[in-house]
């Protein structure tokens, strides 16, 4: 009397090896998108970070803070009090000086994506 042990074949382990790679190859495209898409979301935040610290720097001196906020660092500085939330992040910021007020601008470090914010809080998307 023989006994065969039951076990998987060659033919149903690469089966399910493949179906795991599919579903892997899924999961990071995904991942890639929210990614993406988070860290946009982060930017129009600061973006909108950035507005309200205009409009308490205009109400403190009368005006927006245009020249002395055309760099990450200055607006650091001059709009957050030293307190650095926008370093950590995938987007470098500017203000942008205009006749009529300012431009907030976030522009993504390695693609062409910019975001920007003016002092009427319209949000424009370009390369998004």
């Amino acid at each position: 009397m023989r006994h065969y042990s039951r076990g998987f074949t060659l033919i149903e382990l690469l089966v399910v090896v493949a179906l795991i790679g599919i579903l892997s190859a899924i999961g990071v495209v995904s991942y890639t998108k929210y990614k993406t898409s988070a860290e946009k979301k982060q930017a129009e935040i600061s973006l909108n970070s950035i507005y309200l610290a205009q409009q308490e720097y205009r109400s403190n001196n009368g005006e927006y803070c245009s020249n002395d906020c055309n760099s990450q660092s200055k607006i650091i500085t001059e709009l957050f009090d030293g307190v650095d939330d926008l370093s950590d992040q995938n987007y470098q910021y500017k203000v942008n000086n205009r006749s009529d007020g300012f431009e907030a601008e976030a522009k993504h470090k390695t693609s062409n994506c910019t975001i920007k914010l003016n002092e009427k809080n319209q949000l424009t998307k370009s390369n998004c």
